[in-house]
């Protein structure tokens, strides 16, 4: 059983830097390999940041299509509540969607910081040398449109309620769609520098014959 000590969440520059120098020998060697890791490290996260992206348009799409499909539908009669149970999902996928792109942003902006740490020495400050030119941050702009688009699905969600009223079908929705969402914004986060939980390892045998 491994048990891991608590993070010391605010390193001082040369404390970050000694890992890399406890052996003068290897130490160039140990920079250039945790530039070309982290590199690798931030191209993955922006990788998966749109795959991410694409996975959630999917589902935020299809809750769109199917609430002016069941909203415009002469059956509504049969069942008044399917459009609010379908804006209660799209919801749900779009609080997660914002979640998701603040966390792949904090894990992007982490690995480039390593990369402004490491690279002065390897390459030069090739990645912190940037054009004069005012522009903007992609990921900052999908965040705002996921909130944006929260902010739509909370007012259909009040003209819903206000058209069709409540009954136990649409009060047990918002209950539970409520309930999802604080549990994505408390159970969900994680901390930098938190005490992690103590584990253990085990490995396959091979038989041999």
């Amino acid at each position: 059983m491994i048990k891991t000590k608590l993070f010391n969440s605010h390193l001082l520059e040369d404390e970050y830097y000694s890992p890399f120098e406890e052996n003068n020998a290897d130490g160039k060697k140990k920079r250039i390999a945790a530039l070309e890791r982290a590199w690798q490290n931030r191209d993955f996260e922006i990788d998966k940041y749109w795959s991410r992206a694409a996975y959630f348009w999917a589902f935020i799409a299809s809750a769109f299509a199917g609430y002016i499909s069941t909203a415009n539908s002469d059956n509504l009669k049969k069942f008044p509540e399917l459009p609010f149970i379908i804006i209660c999902l799209g919801l749900v996928f779009s609080v997660a969607w914002l979640l998701v792109n603040i966390g792949s942003k904090k894990w992007q902006e982490n690995w480039e910081k390593h990369i402004d740490m490491l690279e002065d020495e390897v390459t030069g400050p090739l990645y912190k040398t940037v054009l004069n030119k005012t522009s903007y941050s992609v990921s900052n702009i999908n965040i705002y449109v996921s909130l944006f688009i929260i902010i739509a699905w909370m007012g259909l969600t009040i003209i819903s309620l206000v058209k069709t009223g409540f009954n136990l079908i649409m009060i047990l929705s918002l209950f539970v769609t409520l309930l999802f969402i604080l549990l994505l914004l408390f159970l969900a986060k994680t901390k930098s520098g938190e005490k992690r939980k103590s584990y253990s390892f085990s490995r396959r045998l091979n038989d041999y014959e």
